[in-house]
């Protein structure tokens, strides 16, 4: 190798790297040896070098056993210093167990020395604190038996004073001797203690008796007296010498006072707080300093002073027939008199409760002490209210009306309310319990009574024949306003109550009854008020009945009866604006007389004799006449001429949208009989047998033709039915078929605030039994207003508007403007005069509006 480096160089580098490669193998724990061989010799001809392979593998040899070797020694050497730091660490655990023996052995010792220290300390401790307590027990008992000594001298001297300031102290003495009781000497000078105090007291009580004679008046000594008060302060015999003083100075009450007497009755019951006064001024002038101010000796007097009188009132007012004059003048007296005493012995009420102002310490208020002998009577009080408001309830029916127009109100609902307020607070000023609920009582039903008897009593009756129905209309409306302020001042009025009434008698406390009756008086003053236009109308309304319609022979312009409907509608809107106070009662108003003049109109058009086609065509010009004049209603007397609201013109729509239904089935020919039975059925799907002939009638038919036409109607419904049996209910119309719920002509529920100005009154019975007619009853379009609904300061609502489409008919006429228009083209565009009449709607309401401003200043003129 050394002779040819160049041959053995490129050898070493590839042996170099193949024992590295190996070395890999070598350490690896799935070594082959065969497959290391293999990768040593790949071929045939590297077997030449197989002496630089084994050189290599001794050397790689060689070295592992040179590394294990120091590691050896490497591991030799940290396994002897791990010993070594194993037996360091023994010793020094060693030596430390060591020391902590040895300090406790100390603290042992150190313990036991402190202990035998203290021993001696608490013992000395001991001895202090006995010989402590026996020489302040021996000086206490000391003064203990020169006090008693001391005390048993003056009361020999009758030294009240002395003896007072001494008790005191023998009394803390005697308490801190309570646990040596045992001791014979120490418990016989308590009980001698005990029987000298009350031997003061006794003979303090002889000095009261002795100072004053039967009368109560004052004849002793007044300091000496003092003085023995002050020594029987505590005792029993504090409270003999109360009794006997209040005693002898409310004898003479009594005597006076006799019950049974006339100055006992509750008439003269102001003379009985007289008479204390005048006692109590007696008592601060002259016997006041033969008391201690502690006592409270005139509270006392006057406390006893009210026991008693409370019993004589009682035994009184439960003997003697009672007056209410006499019962609430003692009562106000008696509240008076109880303040007056909280007053002067300065009683307070703090957080609820009676305190002396003074010293906050409890004390017992008077308020209560004597009035509460006249709660159980309270129903005299309470009945005599009621019978003063039944007496102005049926004035107020029998006086004449007050017709003032600078009034918004009747003066009697200002006179009632002012009499509630009054009674109210002189209610309040006697009790606040069970008597001002029942008062409650009393004005709700009072209020209930004045709707019904004054209120409803005072619409005026209006009739064709009246002679100043606009005066007539002014007064419904003023009833209207007055229903309204009392049903708002009750509810003021109730809640009021609410606030000064005891707190579980506040659910007692409701009007919700009168509000139902004033509200119910609200509907009948809008109901006398649609009445009285209704009135104004019938002269019109009858011209309308009894003008030859079938001697018809051109459609001309609007008719005389439309002008005498729209300047009464006119005239009578015009007061309703400006008389009634609150915008909702004028929609309502405007509501029910849109209702009122169609139906109206439409009965008498069905009370004609006959009307032939010309007739009919002029009434439907006359009906859309009609229909502006009704559409102008809410703005008249507005500042602008606005549009009139939806659901009003919603209303109007659809009370005309009846009437033209009925007159363009009057249009149809009678013969053939198909062609108008099957107008009839276009514009009554639900084809109601009474109208068919009520539309017979008026087109002449003789009531012996009727069963003919009747069975082409019979034929035709059947063929429909056939035609329209596998159709969806919802896809054939109907005069009476369920109103979509969507649609705007449903009802329409809305809880919440109603707006102020919806219309919220709604037709009572008696409107009803107005509007009825013999063509069956009429509808009601207006909202309901629920008695609930006007309560002041409540924030439910519940506001209903009701509009033709589920109402009832009176000829069962389909109301909706799909019978009226939609299913009625072909017919109006048979009709070149209807077709005119549409052409000039325009022109014709221009003309009407002119034709009204001059028939009402016609009317105006005196």
């Amino acid at each position: 190798m050394g002779d040819n480096p160049d041959k053995t160089k490129p050898v070493y580098k590839r042996e170099d790297s193949s024992g590295s490669s190996a070395a890999g193998h070598l350490d690896s724990t799935g070594f082959s040896m065969a497959k290391h061989i293999d990768r040593l010799f790949p071929s045939a001809s590297s077997l030449d070098n197989v002496d630089v392979a084994a050189a290599n593998t001794g050397h790689r040899l060689h070295a592992v056993k040179q590394e294990i070797r120091r590691q050896l020694r490497a591991q030799s050497d940290s396994h002897q210093q791990q010993t070594q730091s194993i037996e360091a660490t023994k010793a020094a655990i060693g030596e430390l167990y060591t020391r902590i023996s040895e300090m406790k052995a100390k603290a042992q010792t150190s313990e036991r020395m402190v202990f035998d220290i203290t021993q001696d300390i608490k013992a000395l401790d001991f001895a202090k604190r006995n010989l402590s307590q026996a020489t302040a027990t021996m000086r206490r008992l000391q003064l203990l038996v020169s006090g008693v000594g001391q005390l048993r001298q003056f009361k020999e001297q009758k030294k009240y004073g002395e003896a007072a300031r001494l008790l005191p102290a023998i009394a803390g003495l005697r308490e801190g001797f309570a646990e040596h009781m045992g001791v014979r000497a120490i418990a016989r000078l308590d009980d001698e203690a005990a029987g000298l105090q009350r031997s003061l007291g006794s003979m303090a009580f002889q000095e009261v008796q002795r100072g004053f004679d039967a009368q109560g008046l004052l004849v002793g000594d007044a300091e000496l007296m003092h003085q023995a008060c002050l020594c029987c302060a505590g005792t029993e015999e504090q409270t003999r010498v109360k009794d006997l003083y209040c005693e002898l100075q409310l004898r003479a009450y009594v005597a006076i006072f006799q019950i049974g007497d006339d100055v006992s009755q509750l008439e003269n019951v102001s003379r009985r707080y007289a008479w204390l006064r005048r006692i109590l001024r007696n008592y601060a002038e002259e016997h006041a300093p033969a008391f201690p101010d502690a006592w409270r000796m005139g509270e006392e007097l006057s406390r006893r002073f009210a026991h008693t009188t409370r019993d004589h009132l009682s035994e009184t007012m439960a003997t003697r027939d009672i007056d209410v004059g006499h019962l609430t003048a003692a009562l106000a007296d008696t509240l008076a008199f109880e303040a007056q005493c909280d007053k002067k012995f300065g009683i307070v009420r703090r957080n609820g409760a009676a305190v002396y102002e003074s010293s906050g310490a409890p004390a017992e208020s008077f308020v209560g002490s004597v009035s509460c002998a006249f709660e159980p009577y309270m129903a005299v009080f309470i009945s005599g209210e009621q019978a003063k408001f039944e007496a102005l309830v049926r004035r107020f029916r029998s006086e004449p009306g007050d017709d003032d127009p600078s009034l918004n109100v009747l003066a009697s609902s200002t006179d009632l309310l002012y009499q509630f307020r009054e009674s109210l607070r002189q209610c309040a000023a006697l009790s606040t319990g069970q008597a001002m609920a029942d008062l409650a009582q009393v004005f709700a039903q009072s209020l209930s009574n004045y709707a019904r008897s004054v209120l409803v009593h005072a619409l005026p009756r209006i009739s064709s024949t009246t002679a100043a129905p606009l005066d007539a209309l002014r007064r419904a409306c003023l009833v209207a306003n007055t229903a309204d302020y009392c049903a708002s001042a009750a509810a003021q009025l109730e809640q009021k109550i609410i606030e000064k009434v005891d707190g579980p008698l506040r659910e007692q406390v409701t009007f919700a009854a009168s509000r139902e009756a004033l509200l119910s008086a609200i509907n009948s003053s809008i109901g006398a008020l649609v009445g009285g236009v209704d009135a104004m109308c019938a002269p019109a309304l009858a011209a309308l009945t009894d003008a030859p319609w079938h001697d018809v022979q051109t459609v001309g312009d609007q008719s005389e009866y439309v002008l005498l409907i729209a300047s009464a509608i006119e005239a009578a809107t015009s007061v309703a604006r400006v008389s009634l106070s609150g915008p909702r009662y004028f929609r309502s108003y405007c509501d029910k007389l849109a209702s009122r003049i169609s139906e109206r109109y439409m009965t008498a058009i069905v009370q004609c004799k006959r009307i032939s086609e010309i007739g009919a065509e002029q009434l439907l010009l006359d009906a859309q006449a009609l229909k502006s004049v009704l559409l102008r209603v809410p703005s008249i007397g507005a500042d602008d001429d606005s549009q009139p609201p939806p659901t009003y013109a919603r209303i109007v729509a659809q009370g005309v949208g009846r009437i033209e239904a009925l007159l363009k089935a009057i249009l149809v020919p009678t013969d053939p009989a198909d062609a108008l039975v099957g107008r009839f059925l276009l514009l009554f799907p639900a084809a109601p047998r009474d109208v068919f002939r009520h539309v017979l009638s008026l087109k002449g038919v003789k009531p012996a033709d009727h069963p003919a036409y009747l069975r082409v109607l019979q034929a035709h419904q059947r063929q429909t039915h056939q035609i329209t049996s596998d159709v969806p209910v919802a896809a054939v119309p109907s005069a009476y078929a369920t109103p979509d719920p969507r649609s705007s002509s449903m009802p329409v529920h809305v809880t919440g605030r109603a707006p102020a100005s919806a219309p919220l009154v709604s037709r009572t019975s008696a409107g009803r039994a107005n509007e009825h007619s013999r063509f069956g009853s009429t509808t009601e379009h207006s909202a309901h207003l629920s008695p609930s609904t006007h309560h002041a300061g409540q924030s439910q609502t519940t506001f209903q508007s009701t509009t033709y489409a589920n109402m009832p008919d009176p000829l069962g006429i389909t109301s909706g403007p799909s019978a009226s228009n939609e299913q009625c083209s072909d017919i109006d565009a048979q009709s070149p005069v209807l077709a005119s009449l549409a052409a000039n709607a325009t022109a014709t309401r221009t003309k009407i509006n002119e034709n009204l401003r001059k028939f009402m200043s016609t009317m105006r003129r005196p």
